[in-house]
């Protein structure tokens, strides 16, 4: 049970690995996200196709891509959107109803029915009714 002690430098050295374990380490290390994902809606008279398996996906070319990407976008519509994150207080009971209206929405096949659309339909209401935006 009595254990040598150790110095603080010799338990900050780096461990030595055999190279199979540091392969397996690196494989499993996730790699840079290069492409922001554009989702369309499919248009109605066209089949809907099935999302290429991983290994038909072609790979994207690291070199040439910028070093800062801005967000996912998704296009709804025509019109392609840039989805920022925002964090905020609402009142207590607004959540619950949200919820409420999605799930309800949802079952019924209502659109908008996603919490995000919903509150994002609401805020352009709002700004468009008081002037903030066209």
């Amino acid at each position: 049970m009595n254990q040598p002690r150790r110095t603080l430098a010799e338990a900050m050295q780096k461990p030595s690995l055999p190279p199979e374990a540091l392969a397996l380490i690196k494989e499993g290390t996730p790699r840079p996200q290069t492409q922001s994902a554009v989702l369309a809606a499919p248009k109605p008279d066209e089949p809907r196709e099935s999302p290429p398996s991983e290994a038909q996906a072609p790979k994207p070319a690291v070199e040439s891509q910028p070093a800062s990407k801005p967000k996912p976008q998704r296009e709804l519509a025509a019109e392609t959107v840039s989805l920022v994150s925002m964090n905020f207080r609402v009142p207590a009971g607004i959540p619950a109803a949200l919820l409420k209206a999605s799930s309800e929405r949802k079952m019924k096949k209502t659109r908008p029915f996603t919490q995000q659309d919903i509150v994002t339909e609401a805020l352009t209401l709002w700004l468009r009714k008081n002037g903030y935006i066209l």
